[in-house]
């Protein structure tokens, strides 16, 4: 098995790196490599110009079962390193039809993990969401792709911080561990049917007991029926709303 770990930031010696580092090492089993993009001239691609920086990368990619792809949040998302990555990266990685729908390329089915860092502590992230616009960039980049999202880790906290705390490491180590062996497709569809089966059921036993609560609720047909309606659709909302705004790692 073959992992790369692919960072963007200003600095491959820095805290986001160490930790991308601490993810590949952790896969023991597997054979791994750190890709400092700091080290590569990243263009897009021309008619007729040749892209040895970007062919390299196309190569590096596709030998890969897995991507450990880490970027500091700098002002809110990703790096700019990793932002030019994506940018000139995006034509190799999927291709668009004349009715512009996304269909992925030769990496589709592979897999992938986000790490990123911020300067918020991991309470102030979770209320600012600080690091929210970079996990979001980043797995909209990989579905445009076809990879699959293994987990995202989060390093919070790092203003003045000199070294990653040991905590963090060896987290970041057993999540290497988790990544060998991590060539399965995933059926992503039957997972989603499965979750909102789940939050289906929640829901409607909650409108229930909520209507059980409230007798007046339950006066006649037309009252419950409407008041479930309304119960179950206020409850549902918020739960799609955590689960699609607020899923993020922040500590």
């Amino acid at each position: 098995m073959r992992i790369v770990g692919i960072y963007g930031g200003q600095s491959a010696e820095g805290l986001t790196a160490d930790v991308v580092k601490a993810v590949l090492a952790g896969a023991v089993d597997a054979e791994c490599e750190f890709v400092d993009l700091n080290t590569y001239h990243l263009t897009p691609d021309q008619p007729g110009i040749a892209n040895p920086d970007l062919d390299q990368l196309e190569e590096k990619l596709a030998a890969a079962d897995v991507w450990v792809l880490g970027t500091p949040t700098y002002f809110g998302t990703v790096a700019g390193q990793f932002k030019q990555f994506f940018d000139c990266f995006r034509h190799r990685m999927a291709s668009m039809t004349k009715q512009g729908d996304t269909l992925p390329g030769k990496y589709k089915d592979k897999h992938y993990v986000s790490v990123t860092s911020c300067f918020a502590s991991g309470l102030d992230n979770t209320f600012t969401h600080q690091t929210d616009a970079t996990l979001t960039m980043i797995d909209k980049a990989m579905t445009v792709g076809g990879l699959h999202k293994v987990s995202e880790f989060v390093l919070p906290g790092t203003w003045q911080m000199t070294r990653v705390p040991e905590e963090k490491m060896t987290a970041a180590k057993r999540l290497g561990a988790r990544l060998v062996g991590k060539t399965r497709k995933d059926d992503a569809k039957l997972k989603r049917y499965l979750l909102l089966f789940v939050m289906i059921a929640v829901m409607a036993l909650a409108t229930m007991g909520i209507q059980l609560l409230l007798p007046v609720l339950t006066a006649n047909f037309w009252f419950r029926y409407a008041s479930f309606v309304i119960i179950f659709f206020v409850l549902l909302a918020g739960l799609l709303h955590y689960f699609t705004f607020l899923r993020h790692k922040r500590r």
